[in-house]
């Protein structure tokens, strides 16, 4: 059984986090994640929005990503809803293993 939930109110987009890197990514129209918000699928289409949430149980199982949710999107803006999703379209603000001197696992 799905986790996921929807509000149903204006258009949707899927969000999650790459499981290895971390990084914010959204659901494009191909079904697909990509780190760049402007590729996110924005959808009120409930069928659509059924298939979004089955890649998102799918993918999650498969730990390619962690924490999927949807979000809404203002419809005047295309911009997410709230300013969490706001600050996660911007992306890290810096990054701190950098700054210290250490060095990443990739």
């Amino acid at each position: 059984m799905s986790t996921l939930k929807h509000k149903g109110k204006g258009p949707q987009s899927l969000t999650a986090n790459e499981l290895r890197e971390g990084y914010s990514v959204w659901l494009t129209p191909e079904l697909e994640w990509s780190r760049n918000y402007a590729d996110a699928l924005k959808t009120e289409d409930e069928a659509l929005i059924e298939s979004m949430q089955a890649k998102g149980d799918a993918d999650g199982e498969a730990n390619l990503v962690v924490g999927v949710y949807f979000i809404d999107i203002e419809p005047e803006t295309g911009l997410p809803v709230r300013y969490r999703e706001k600050f996660r379209v911007k992306g890290p603000s810096y990054d701190t293993a950098e700054e210290l001197g250490l060095q990443r696992h990739k």
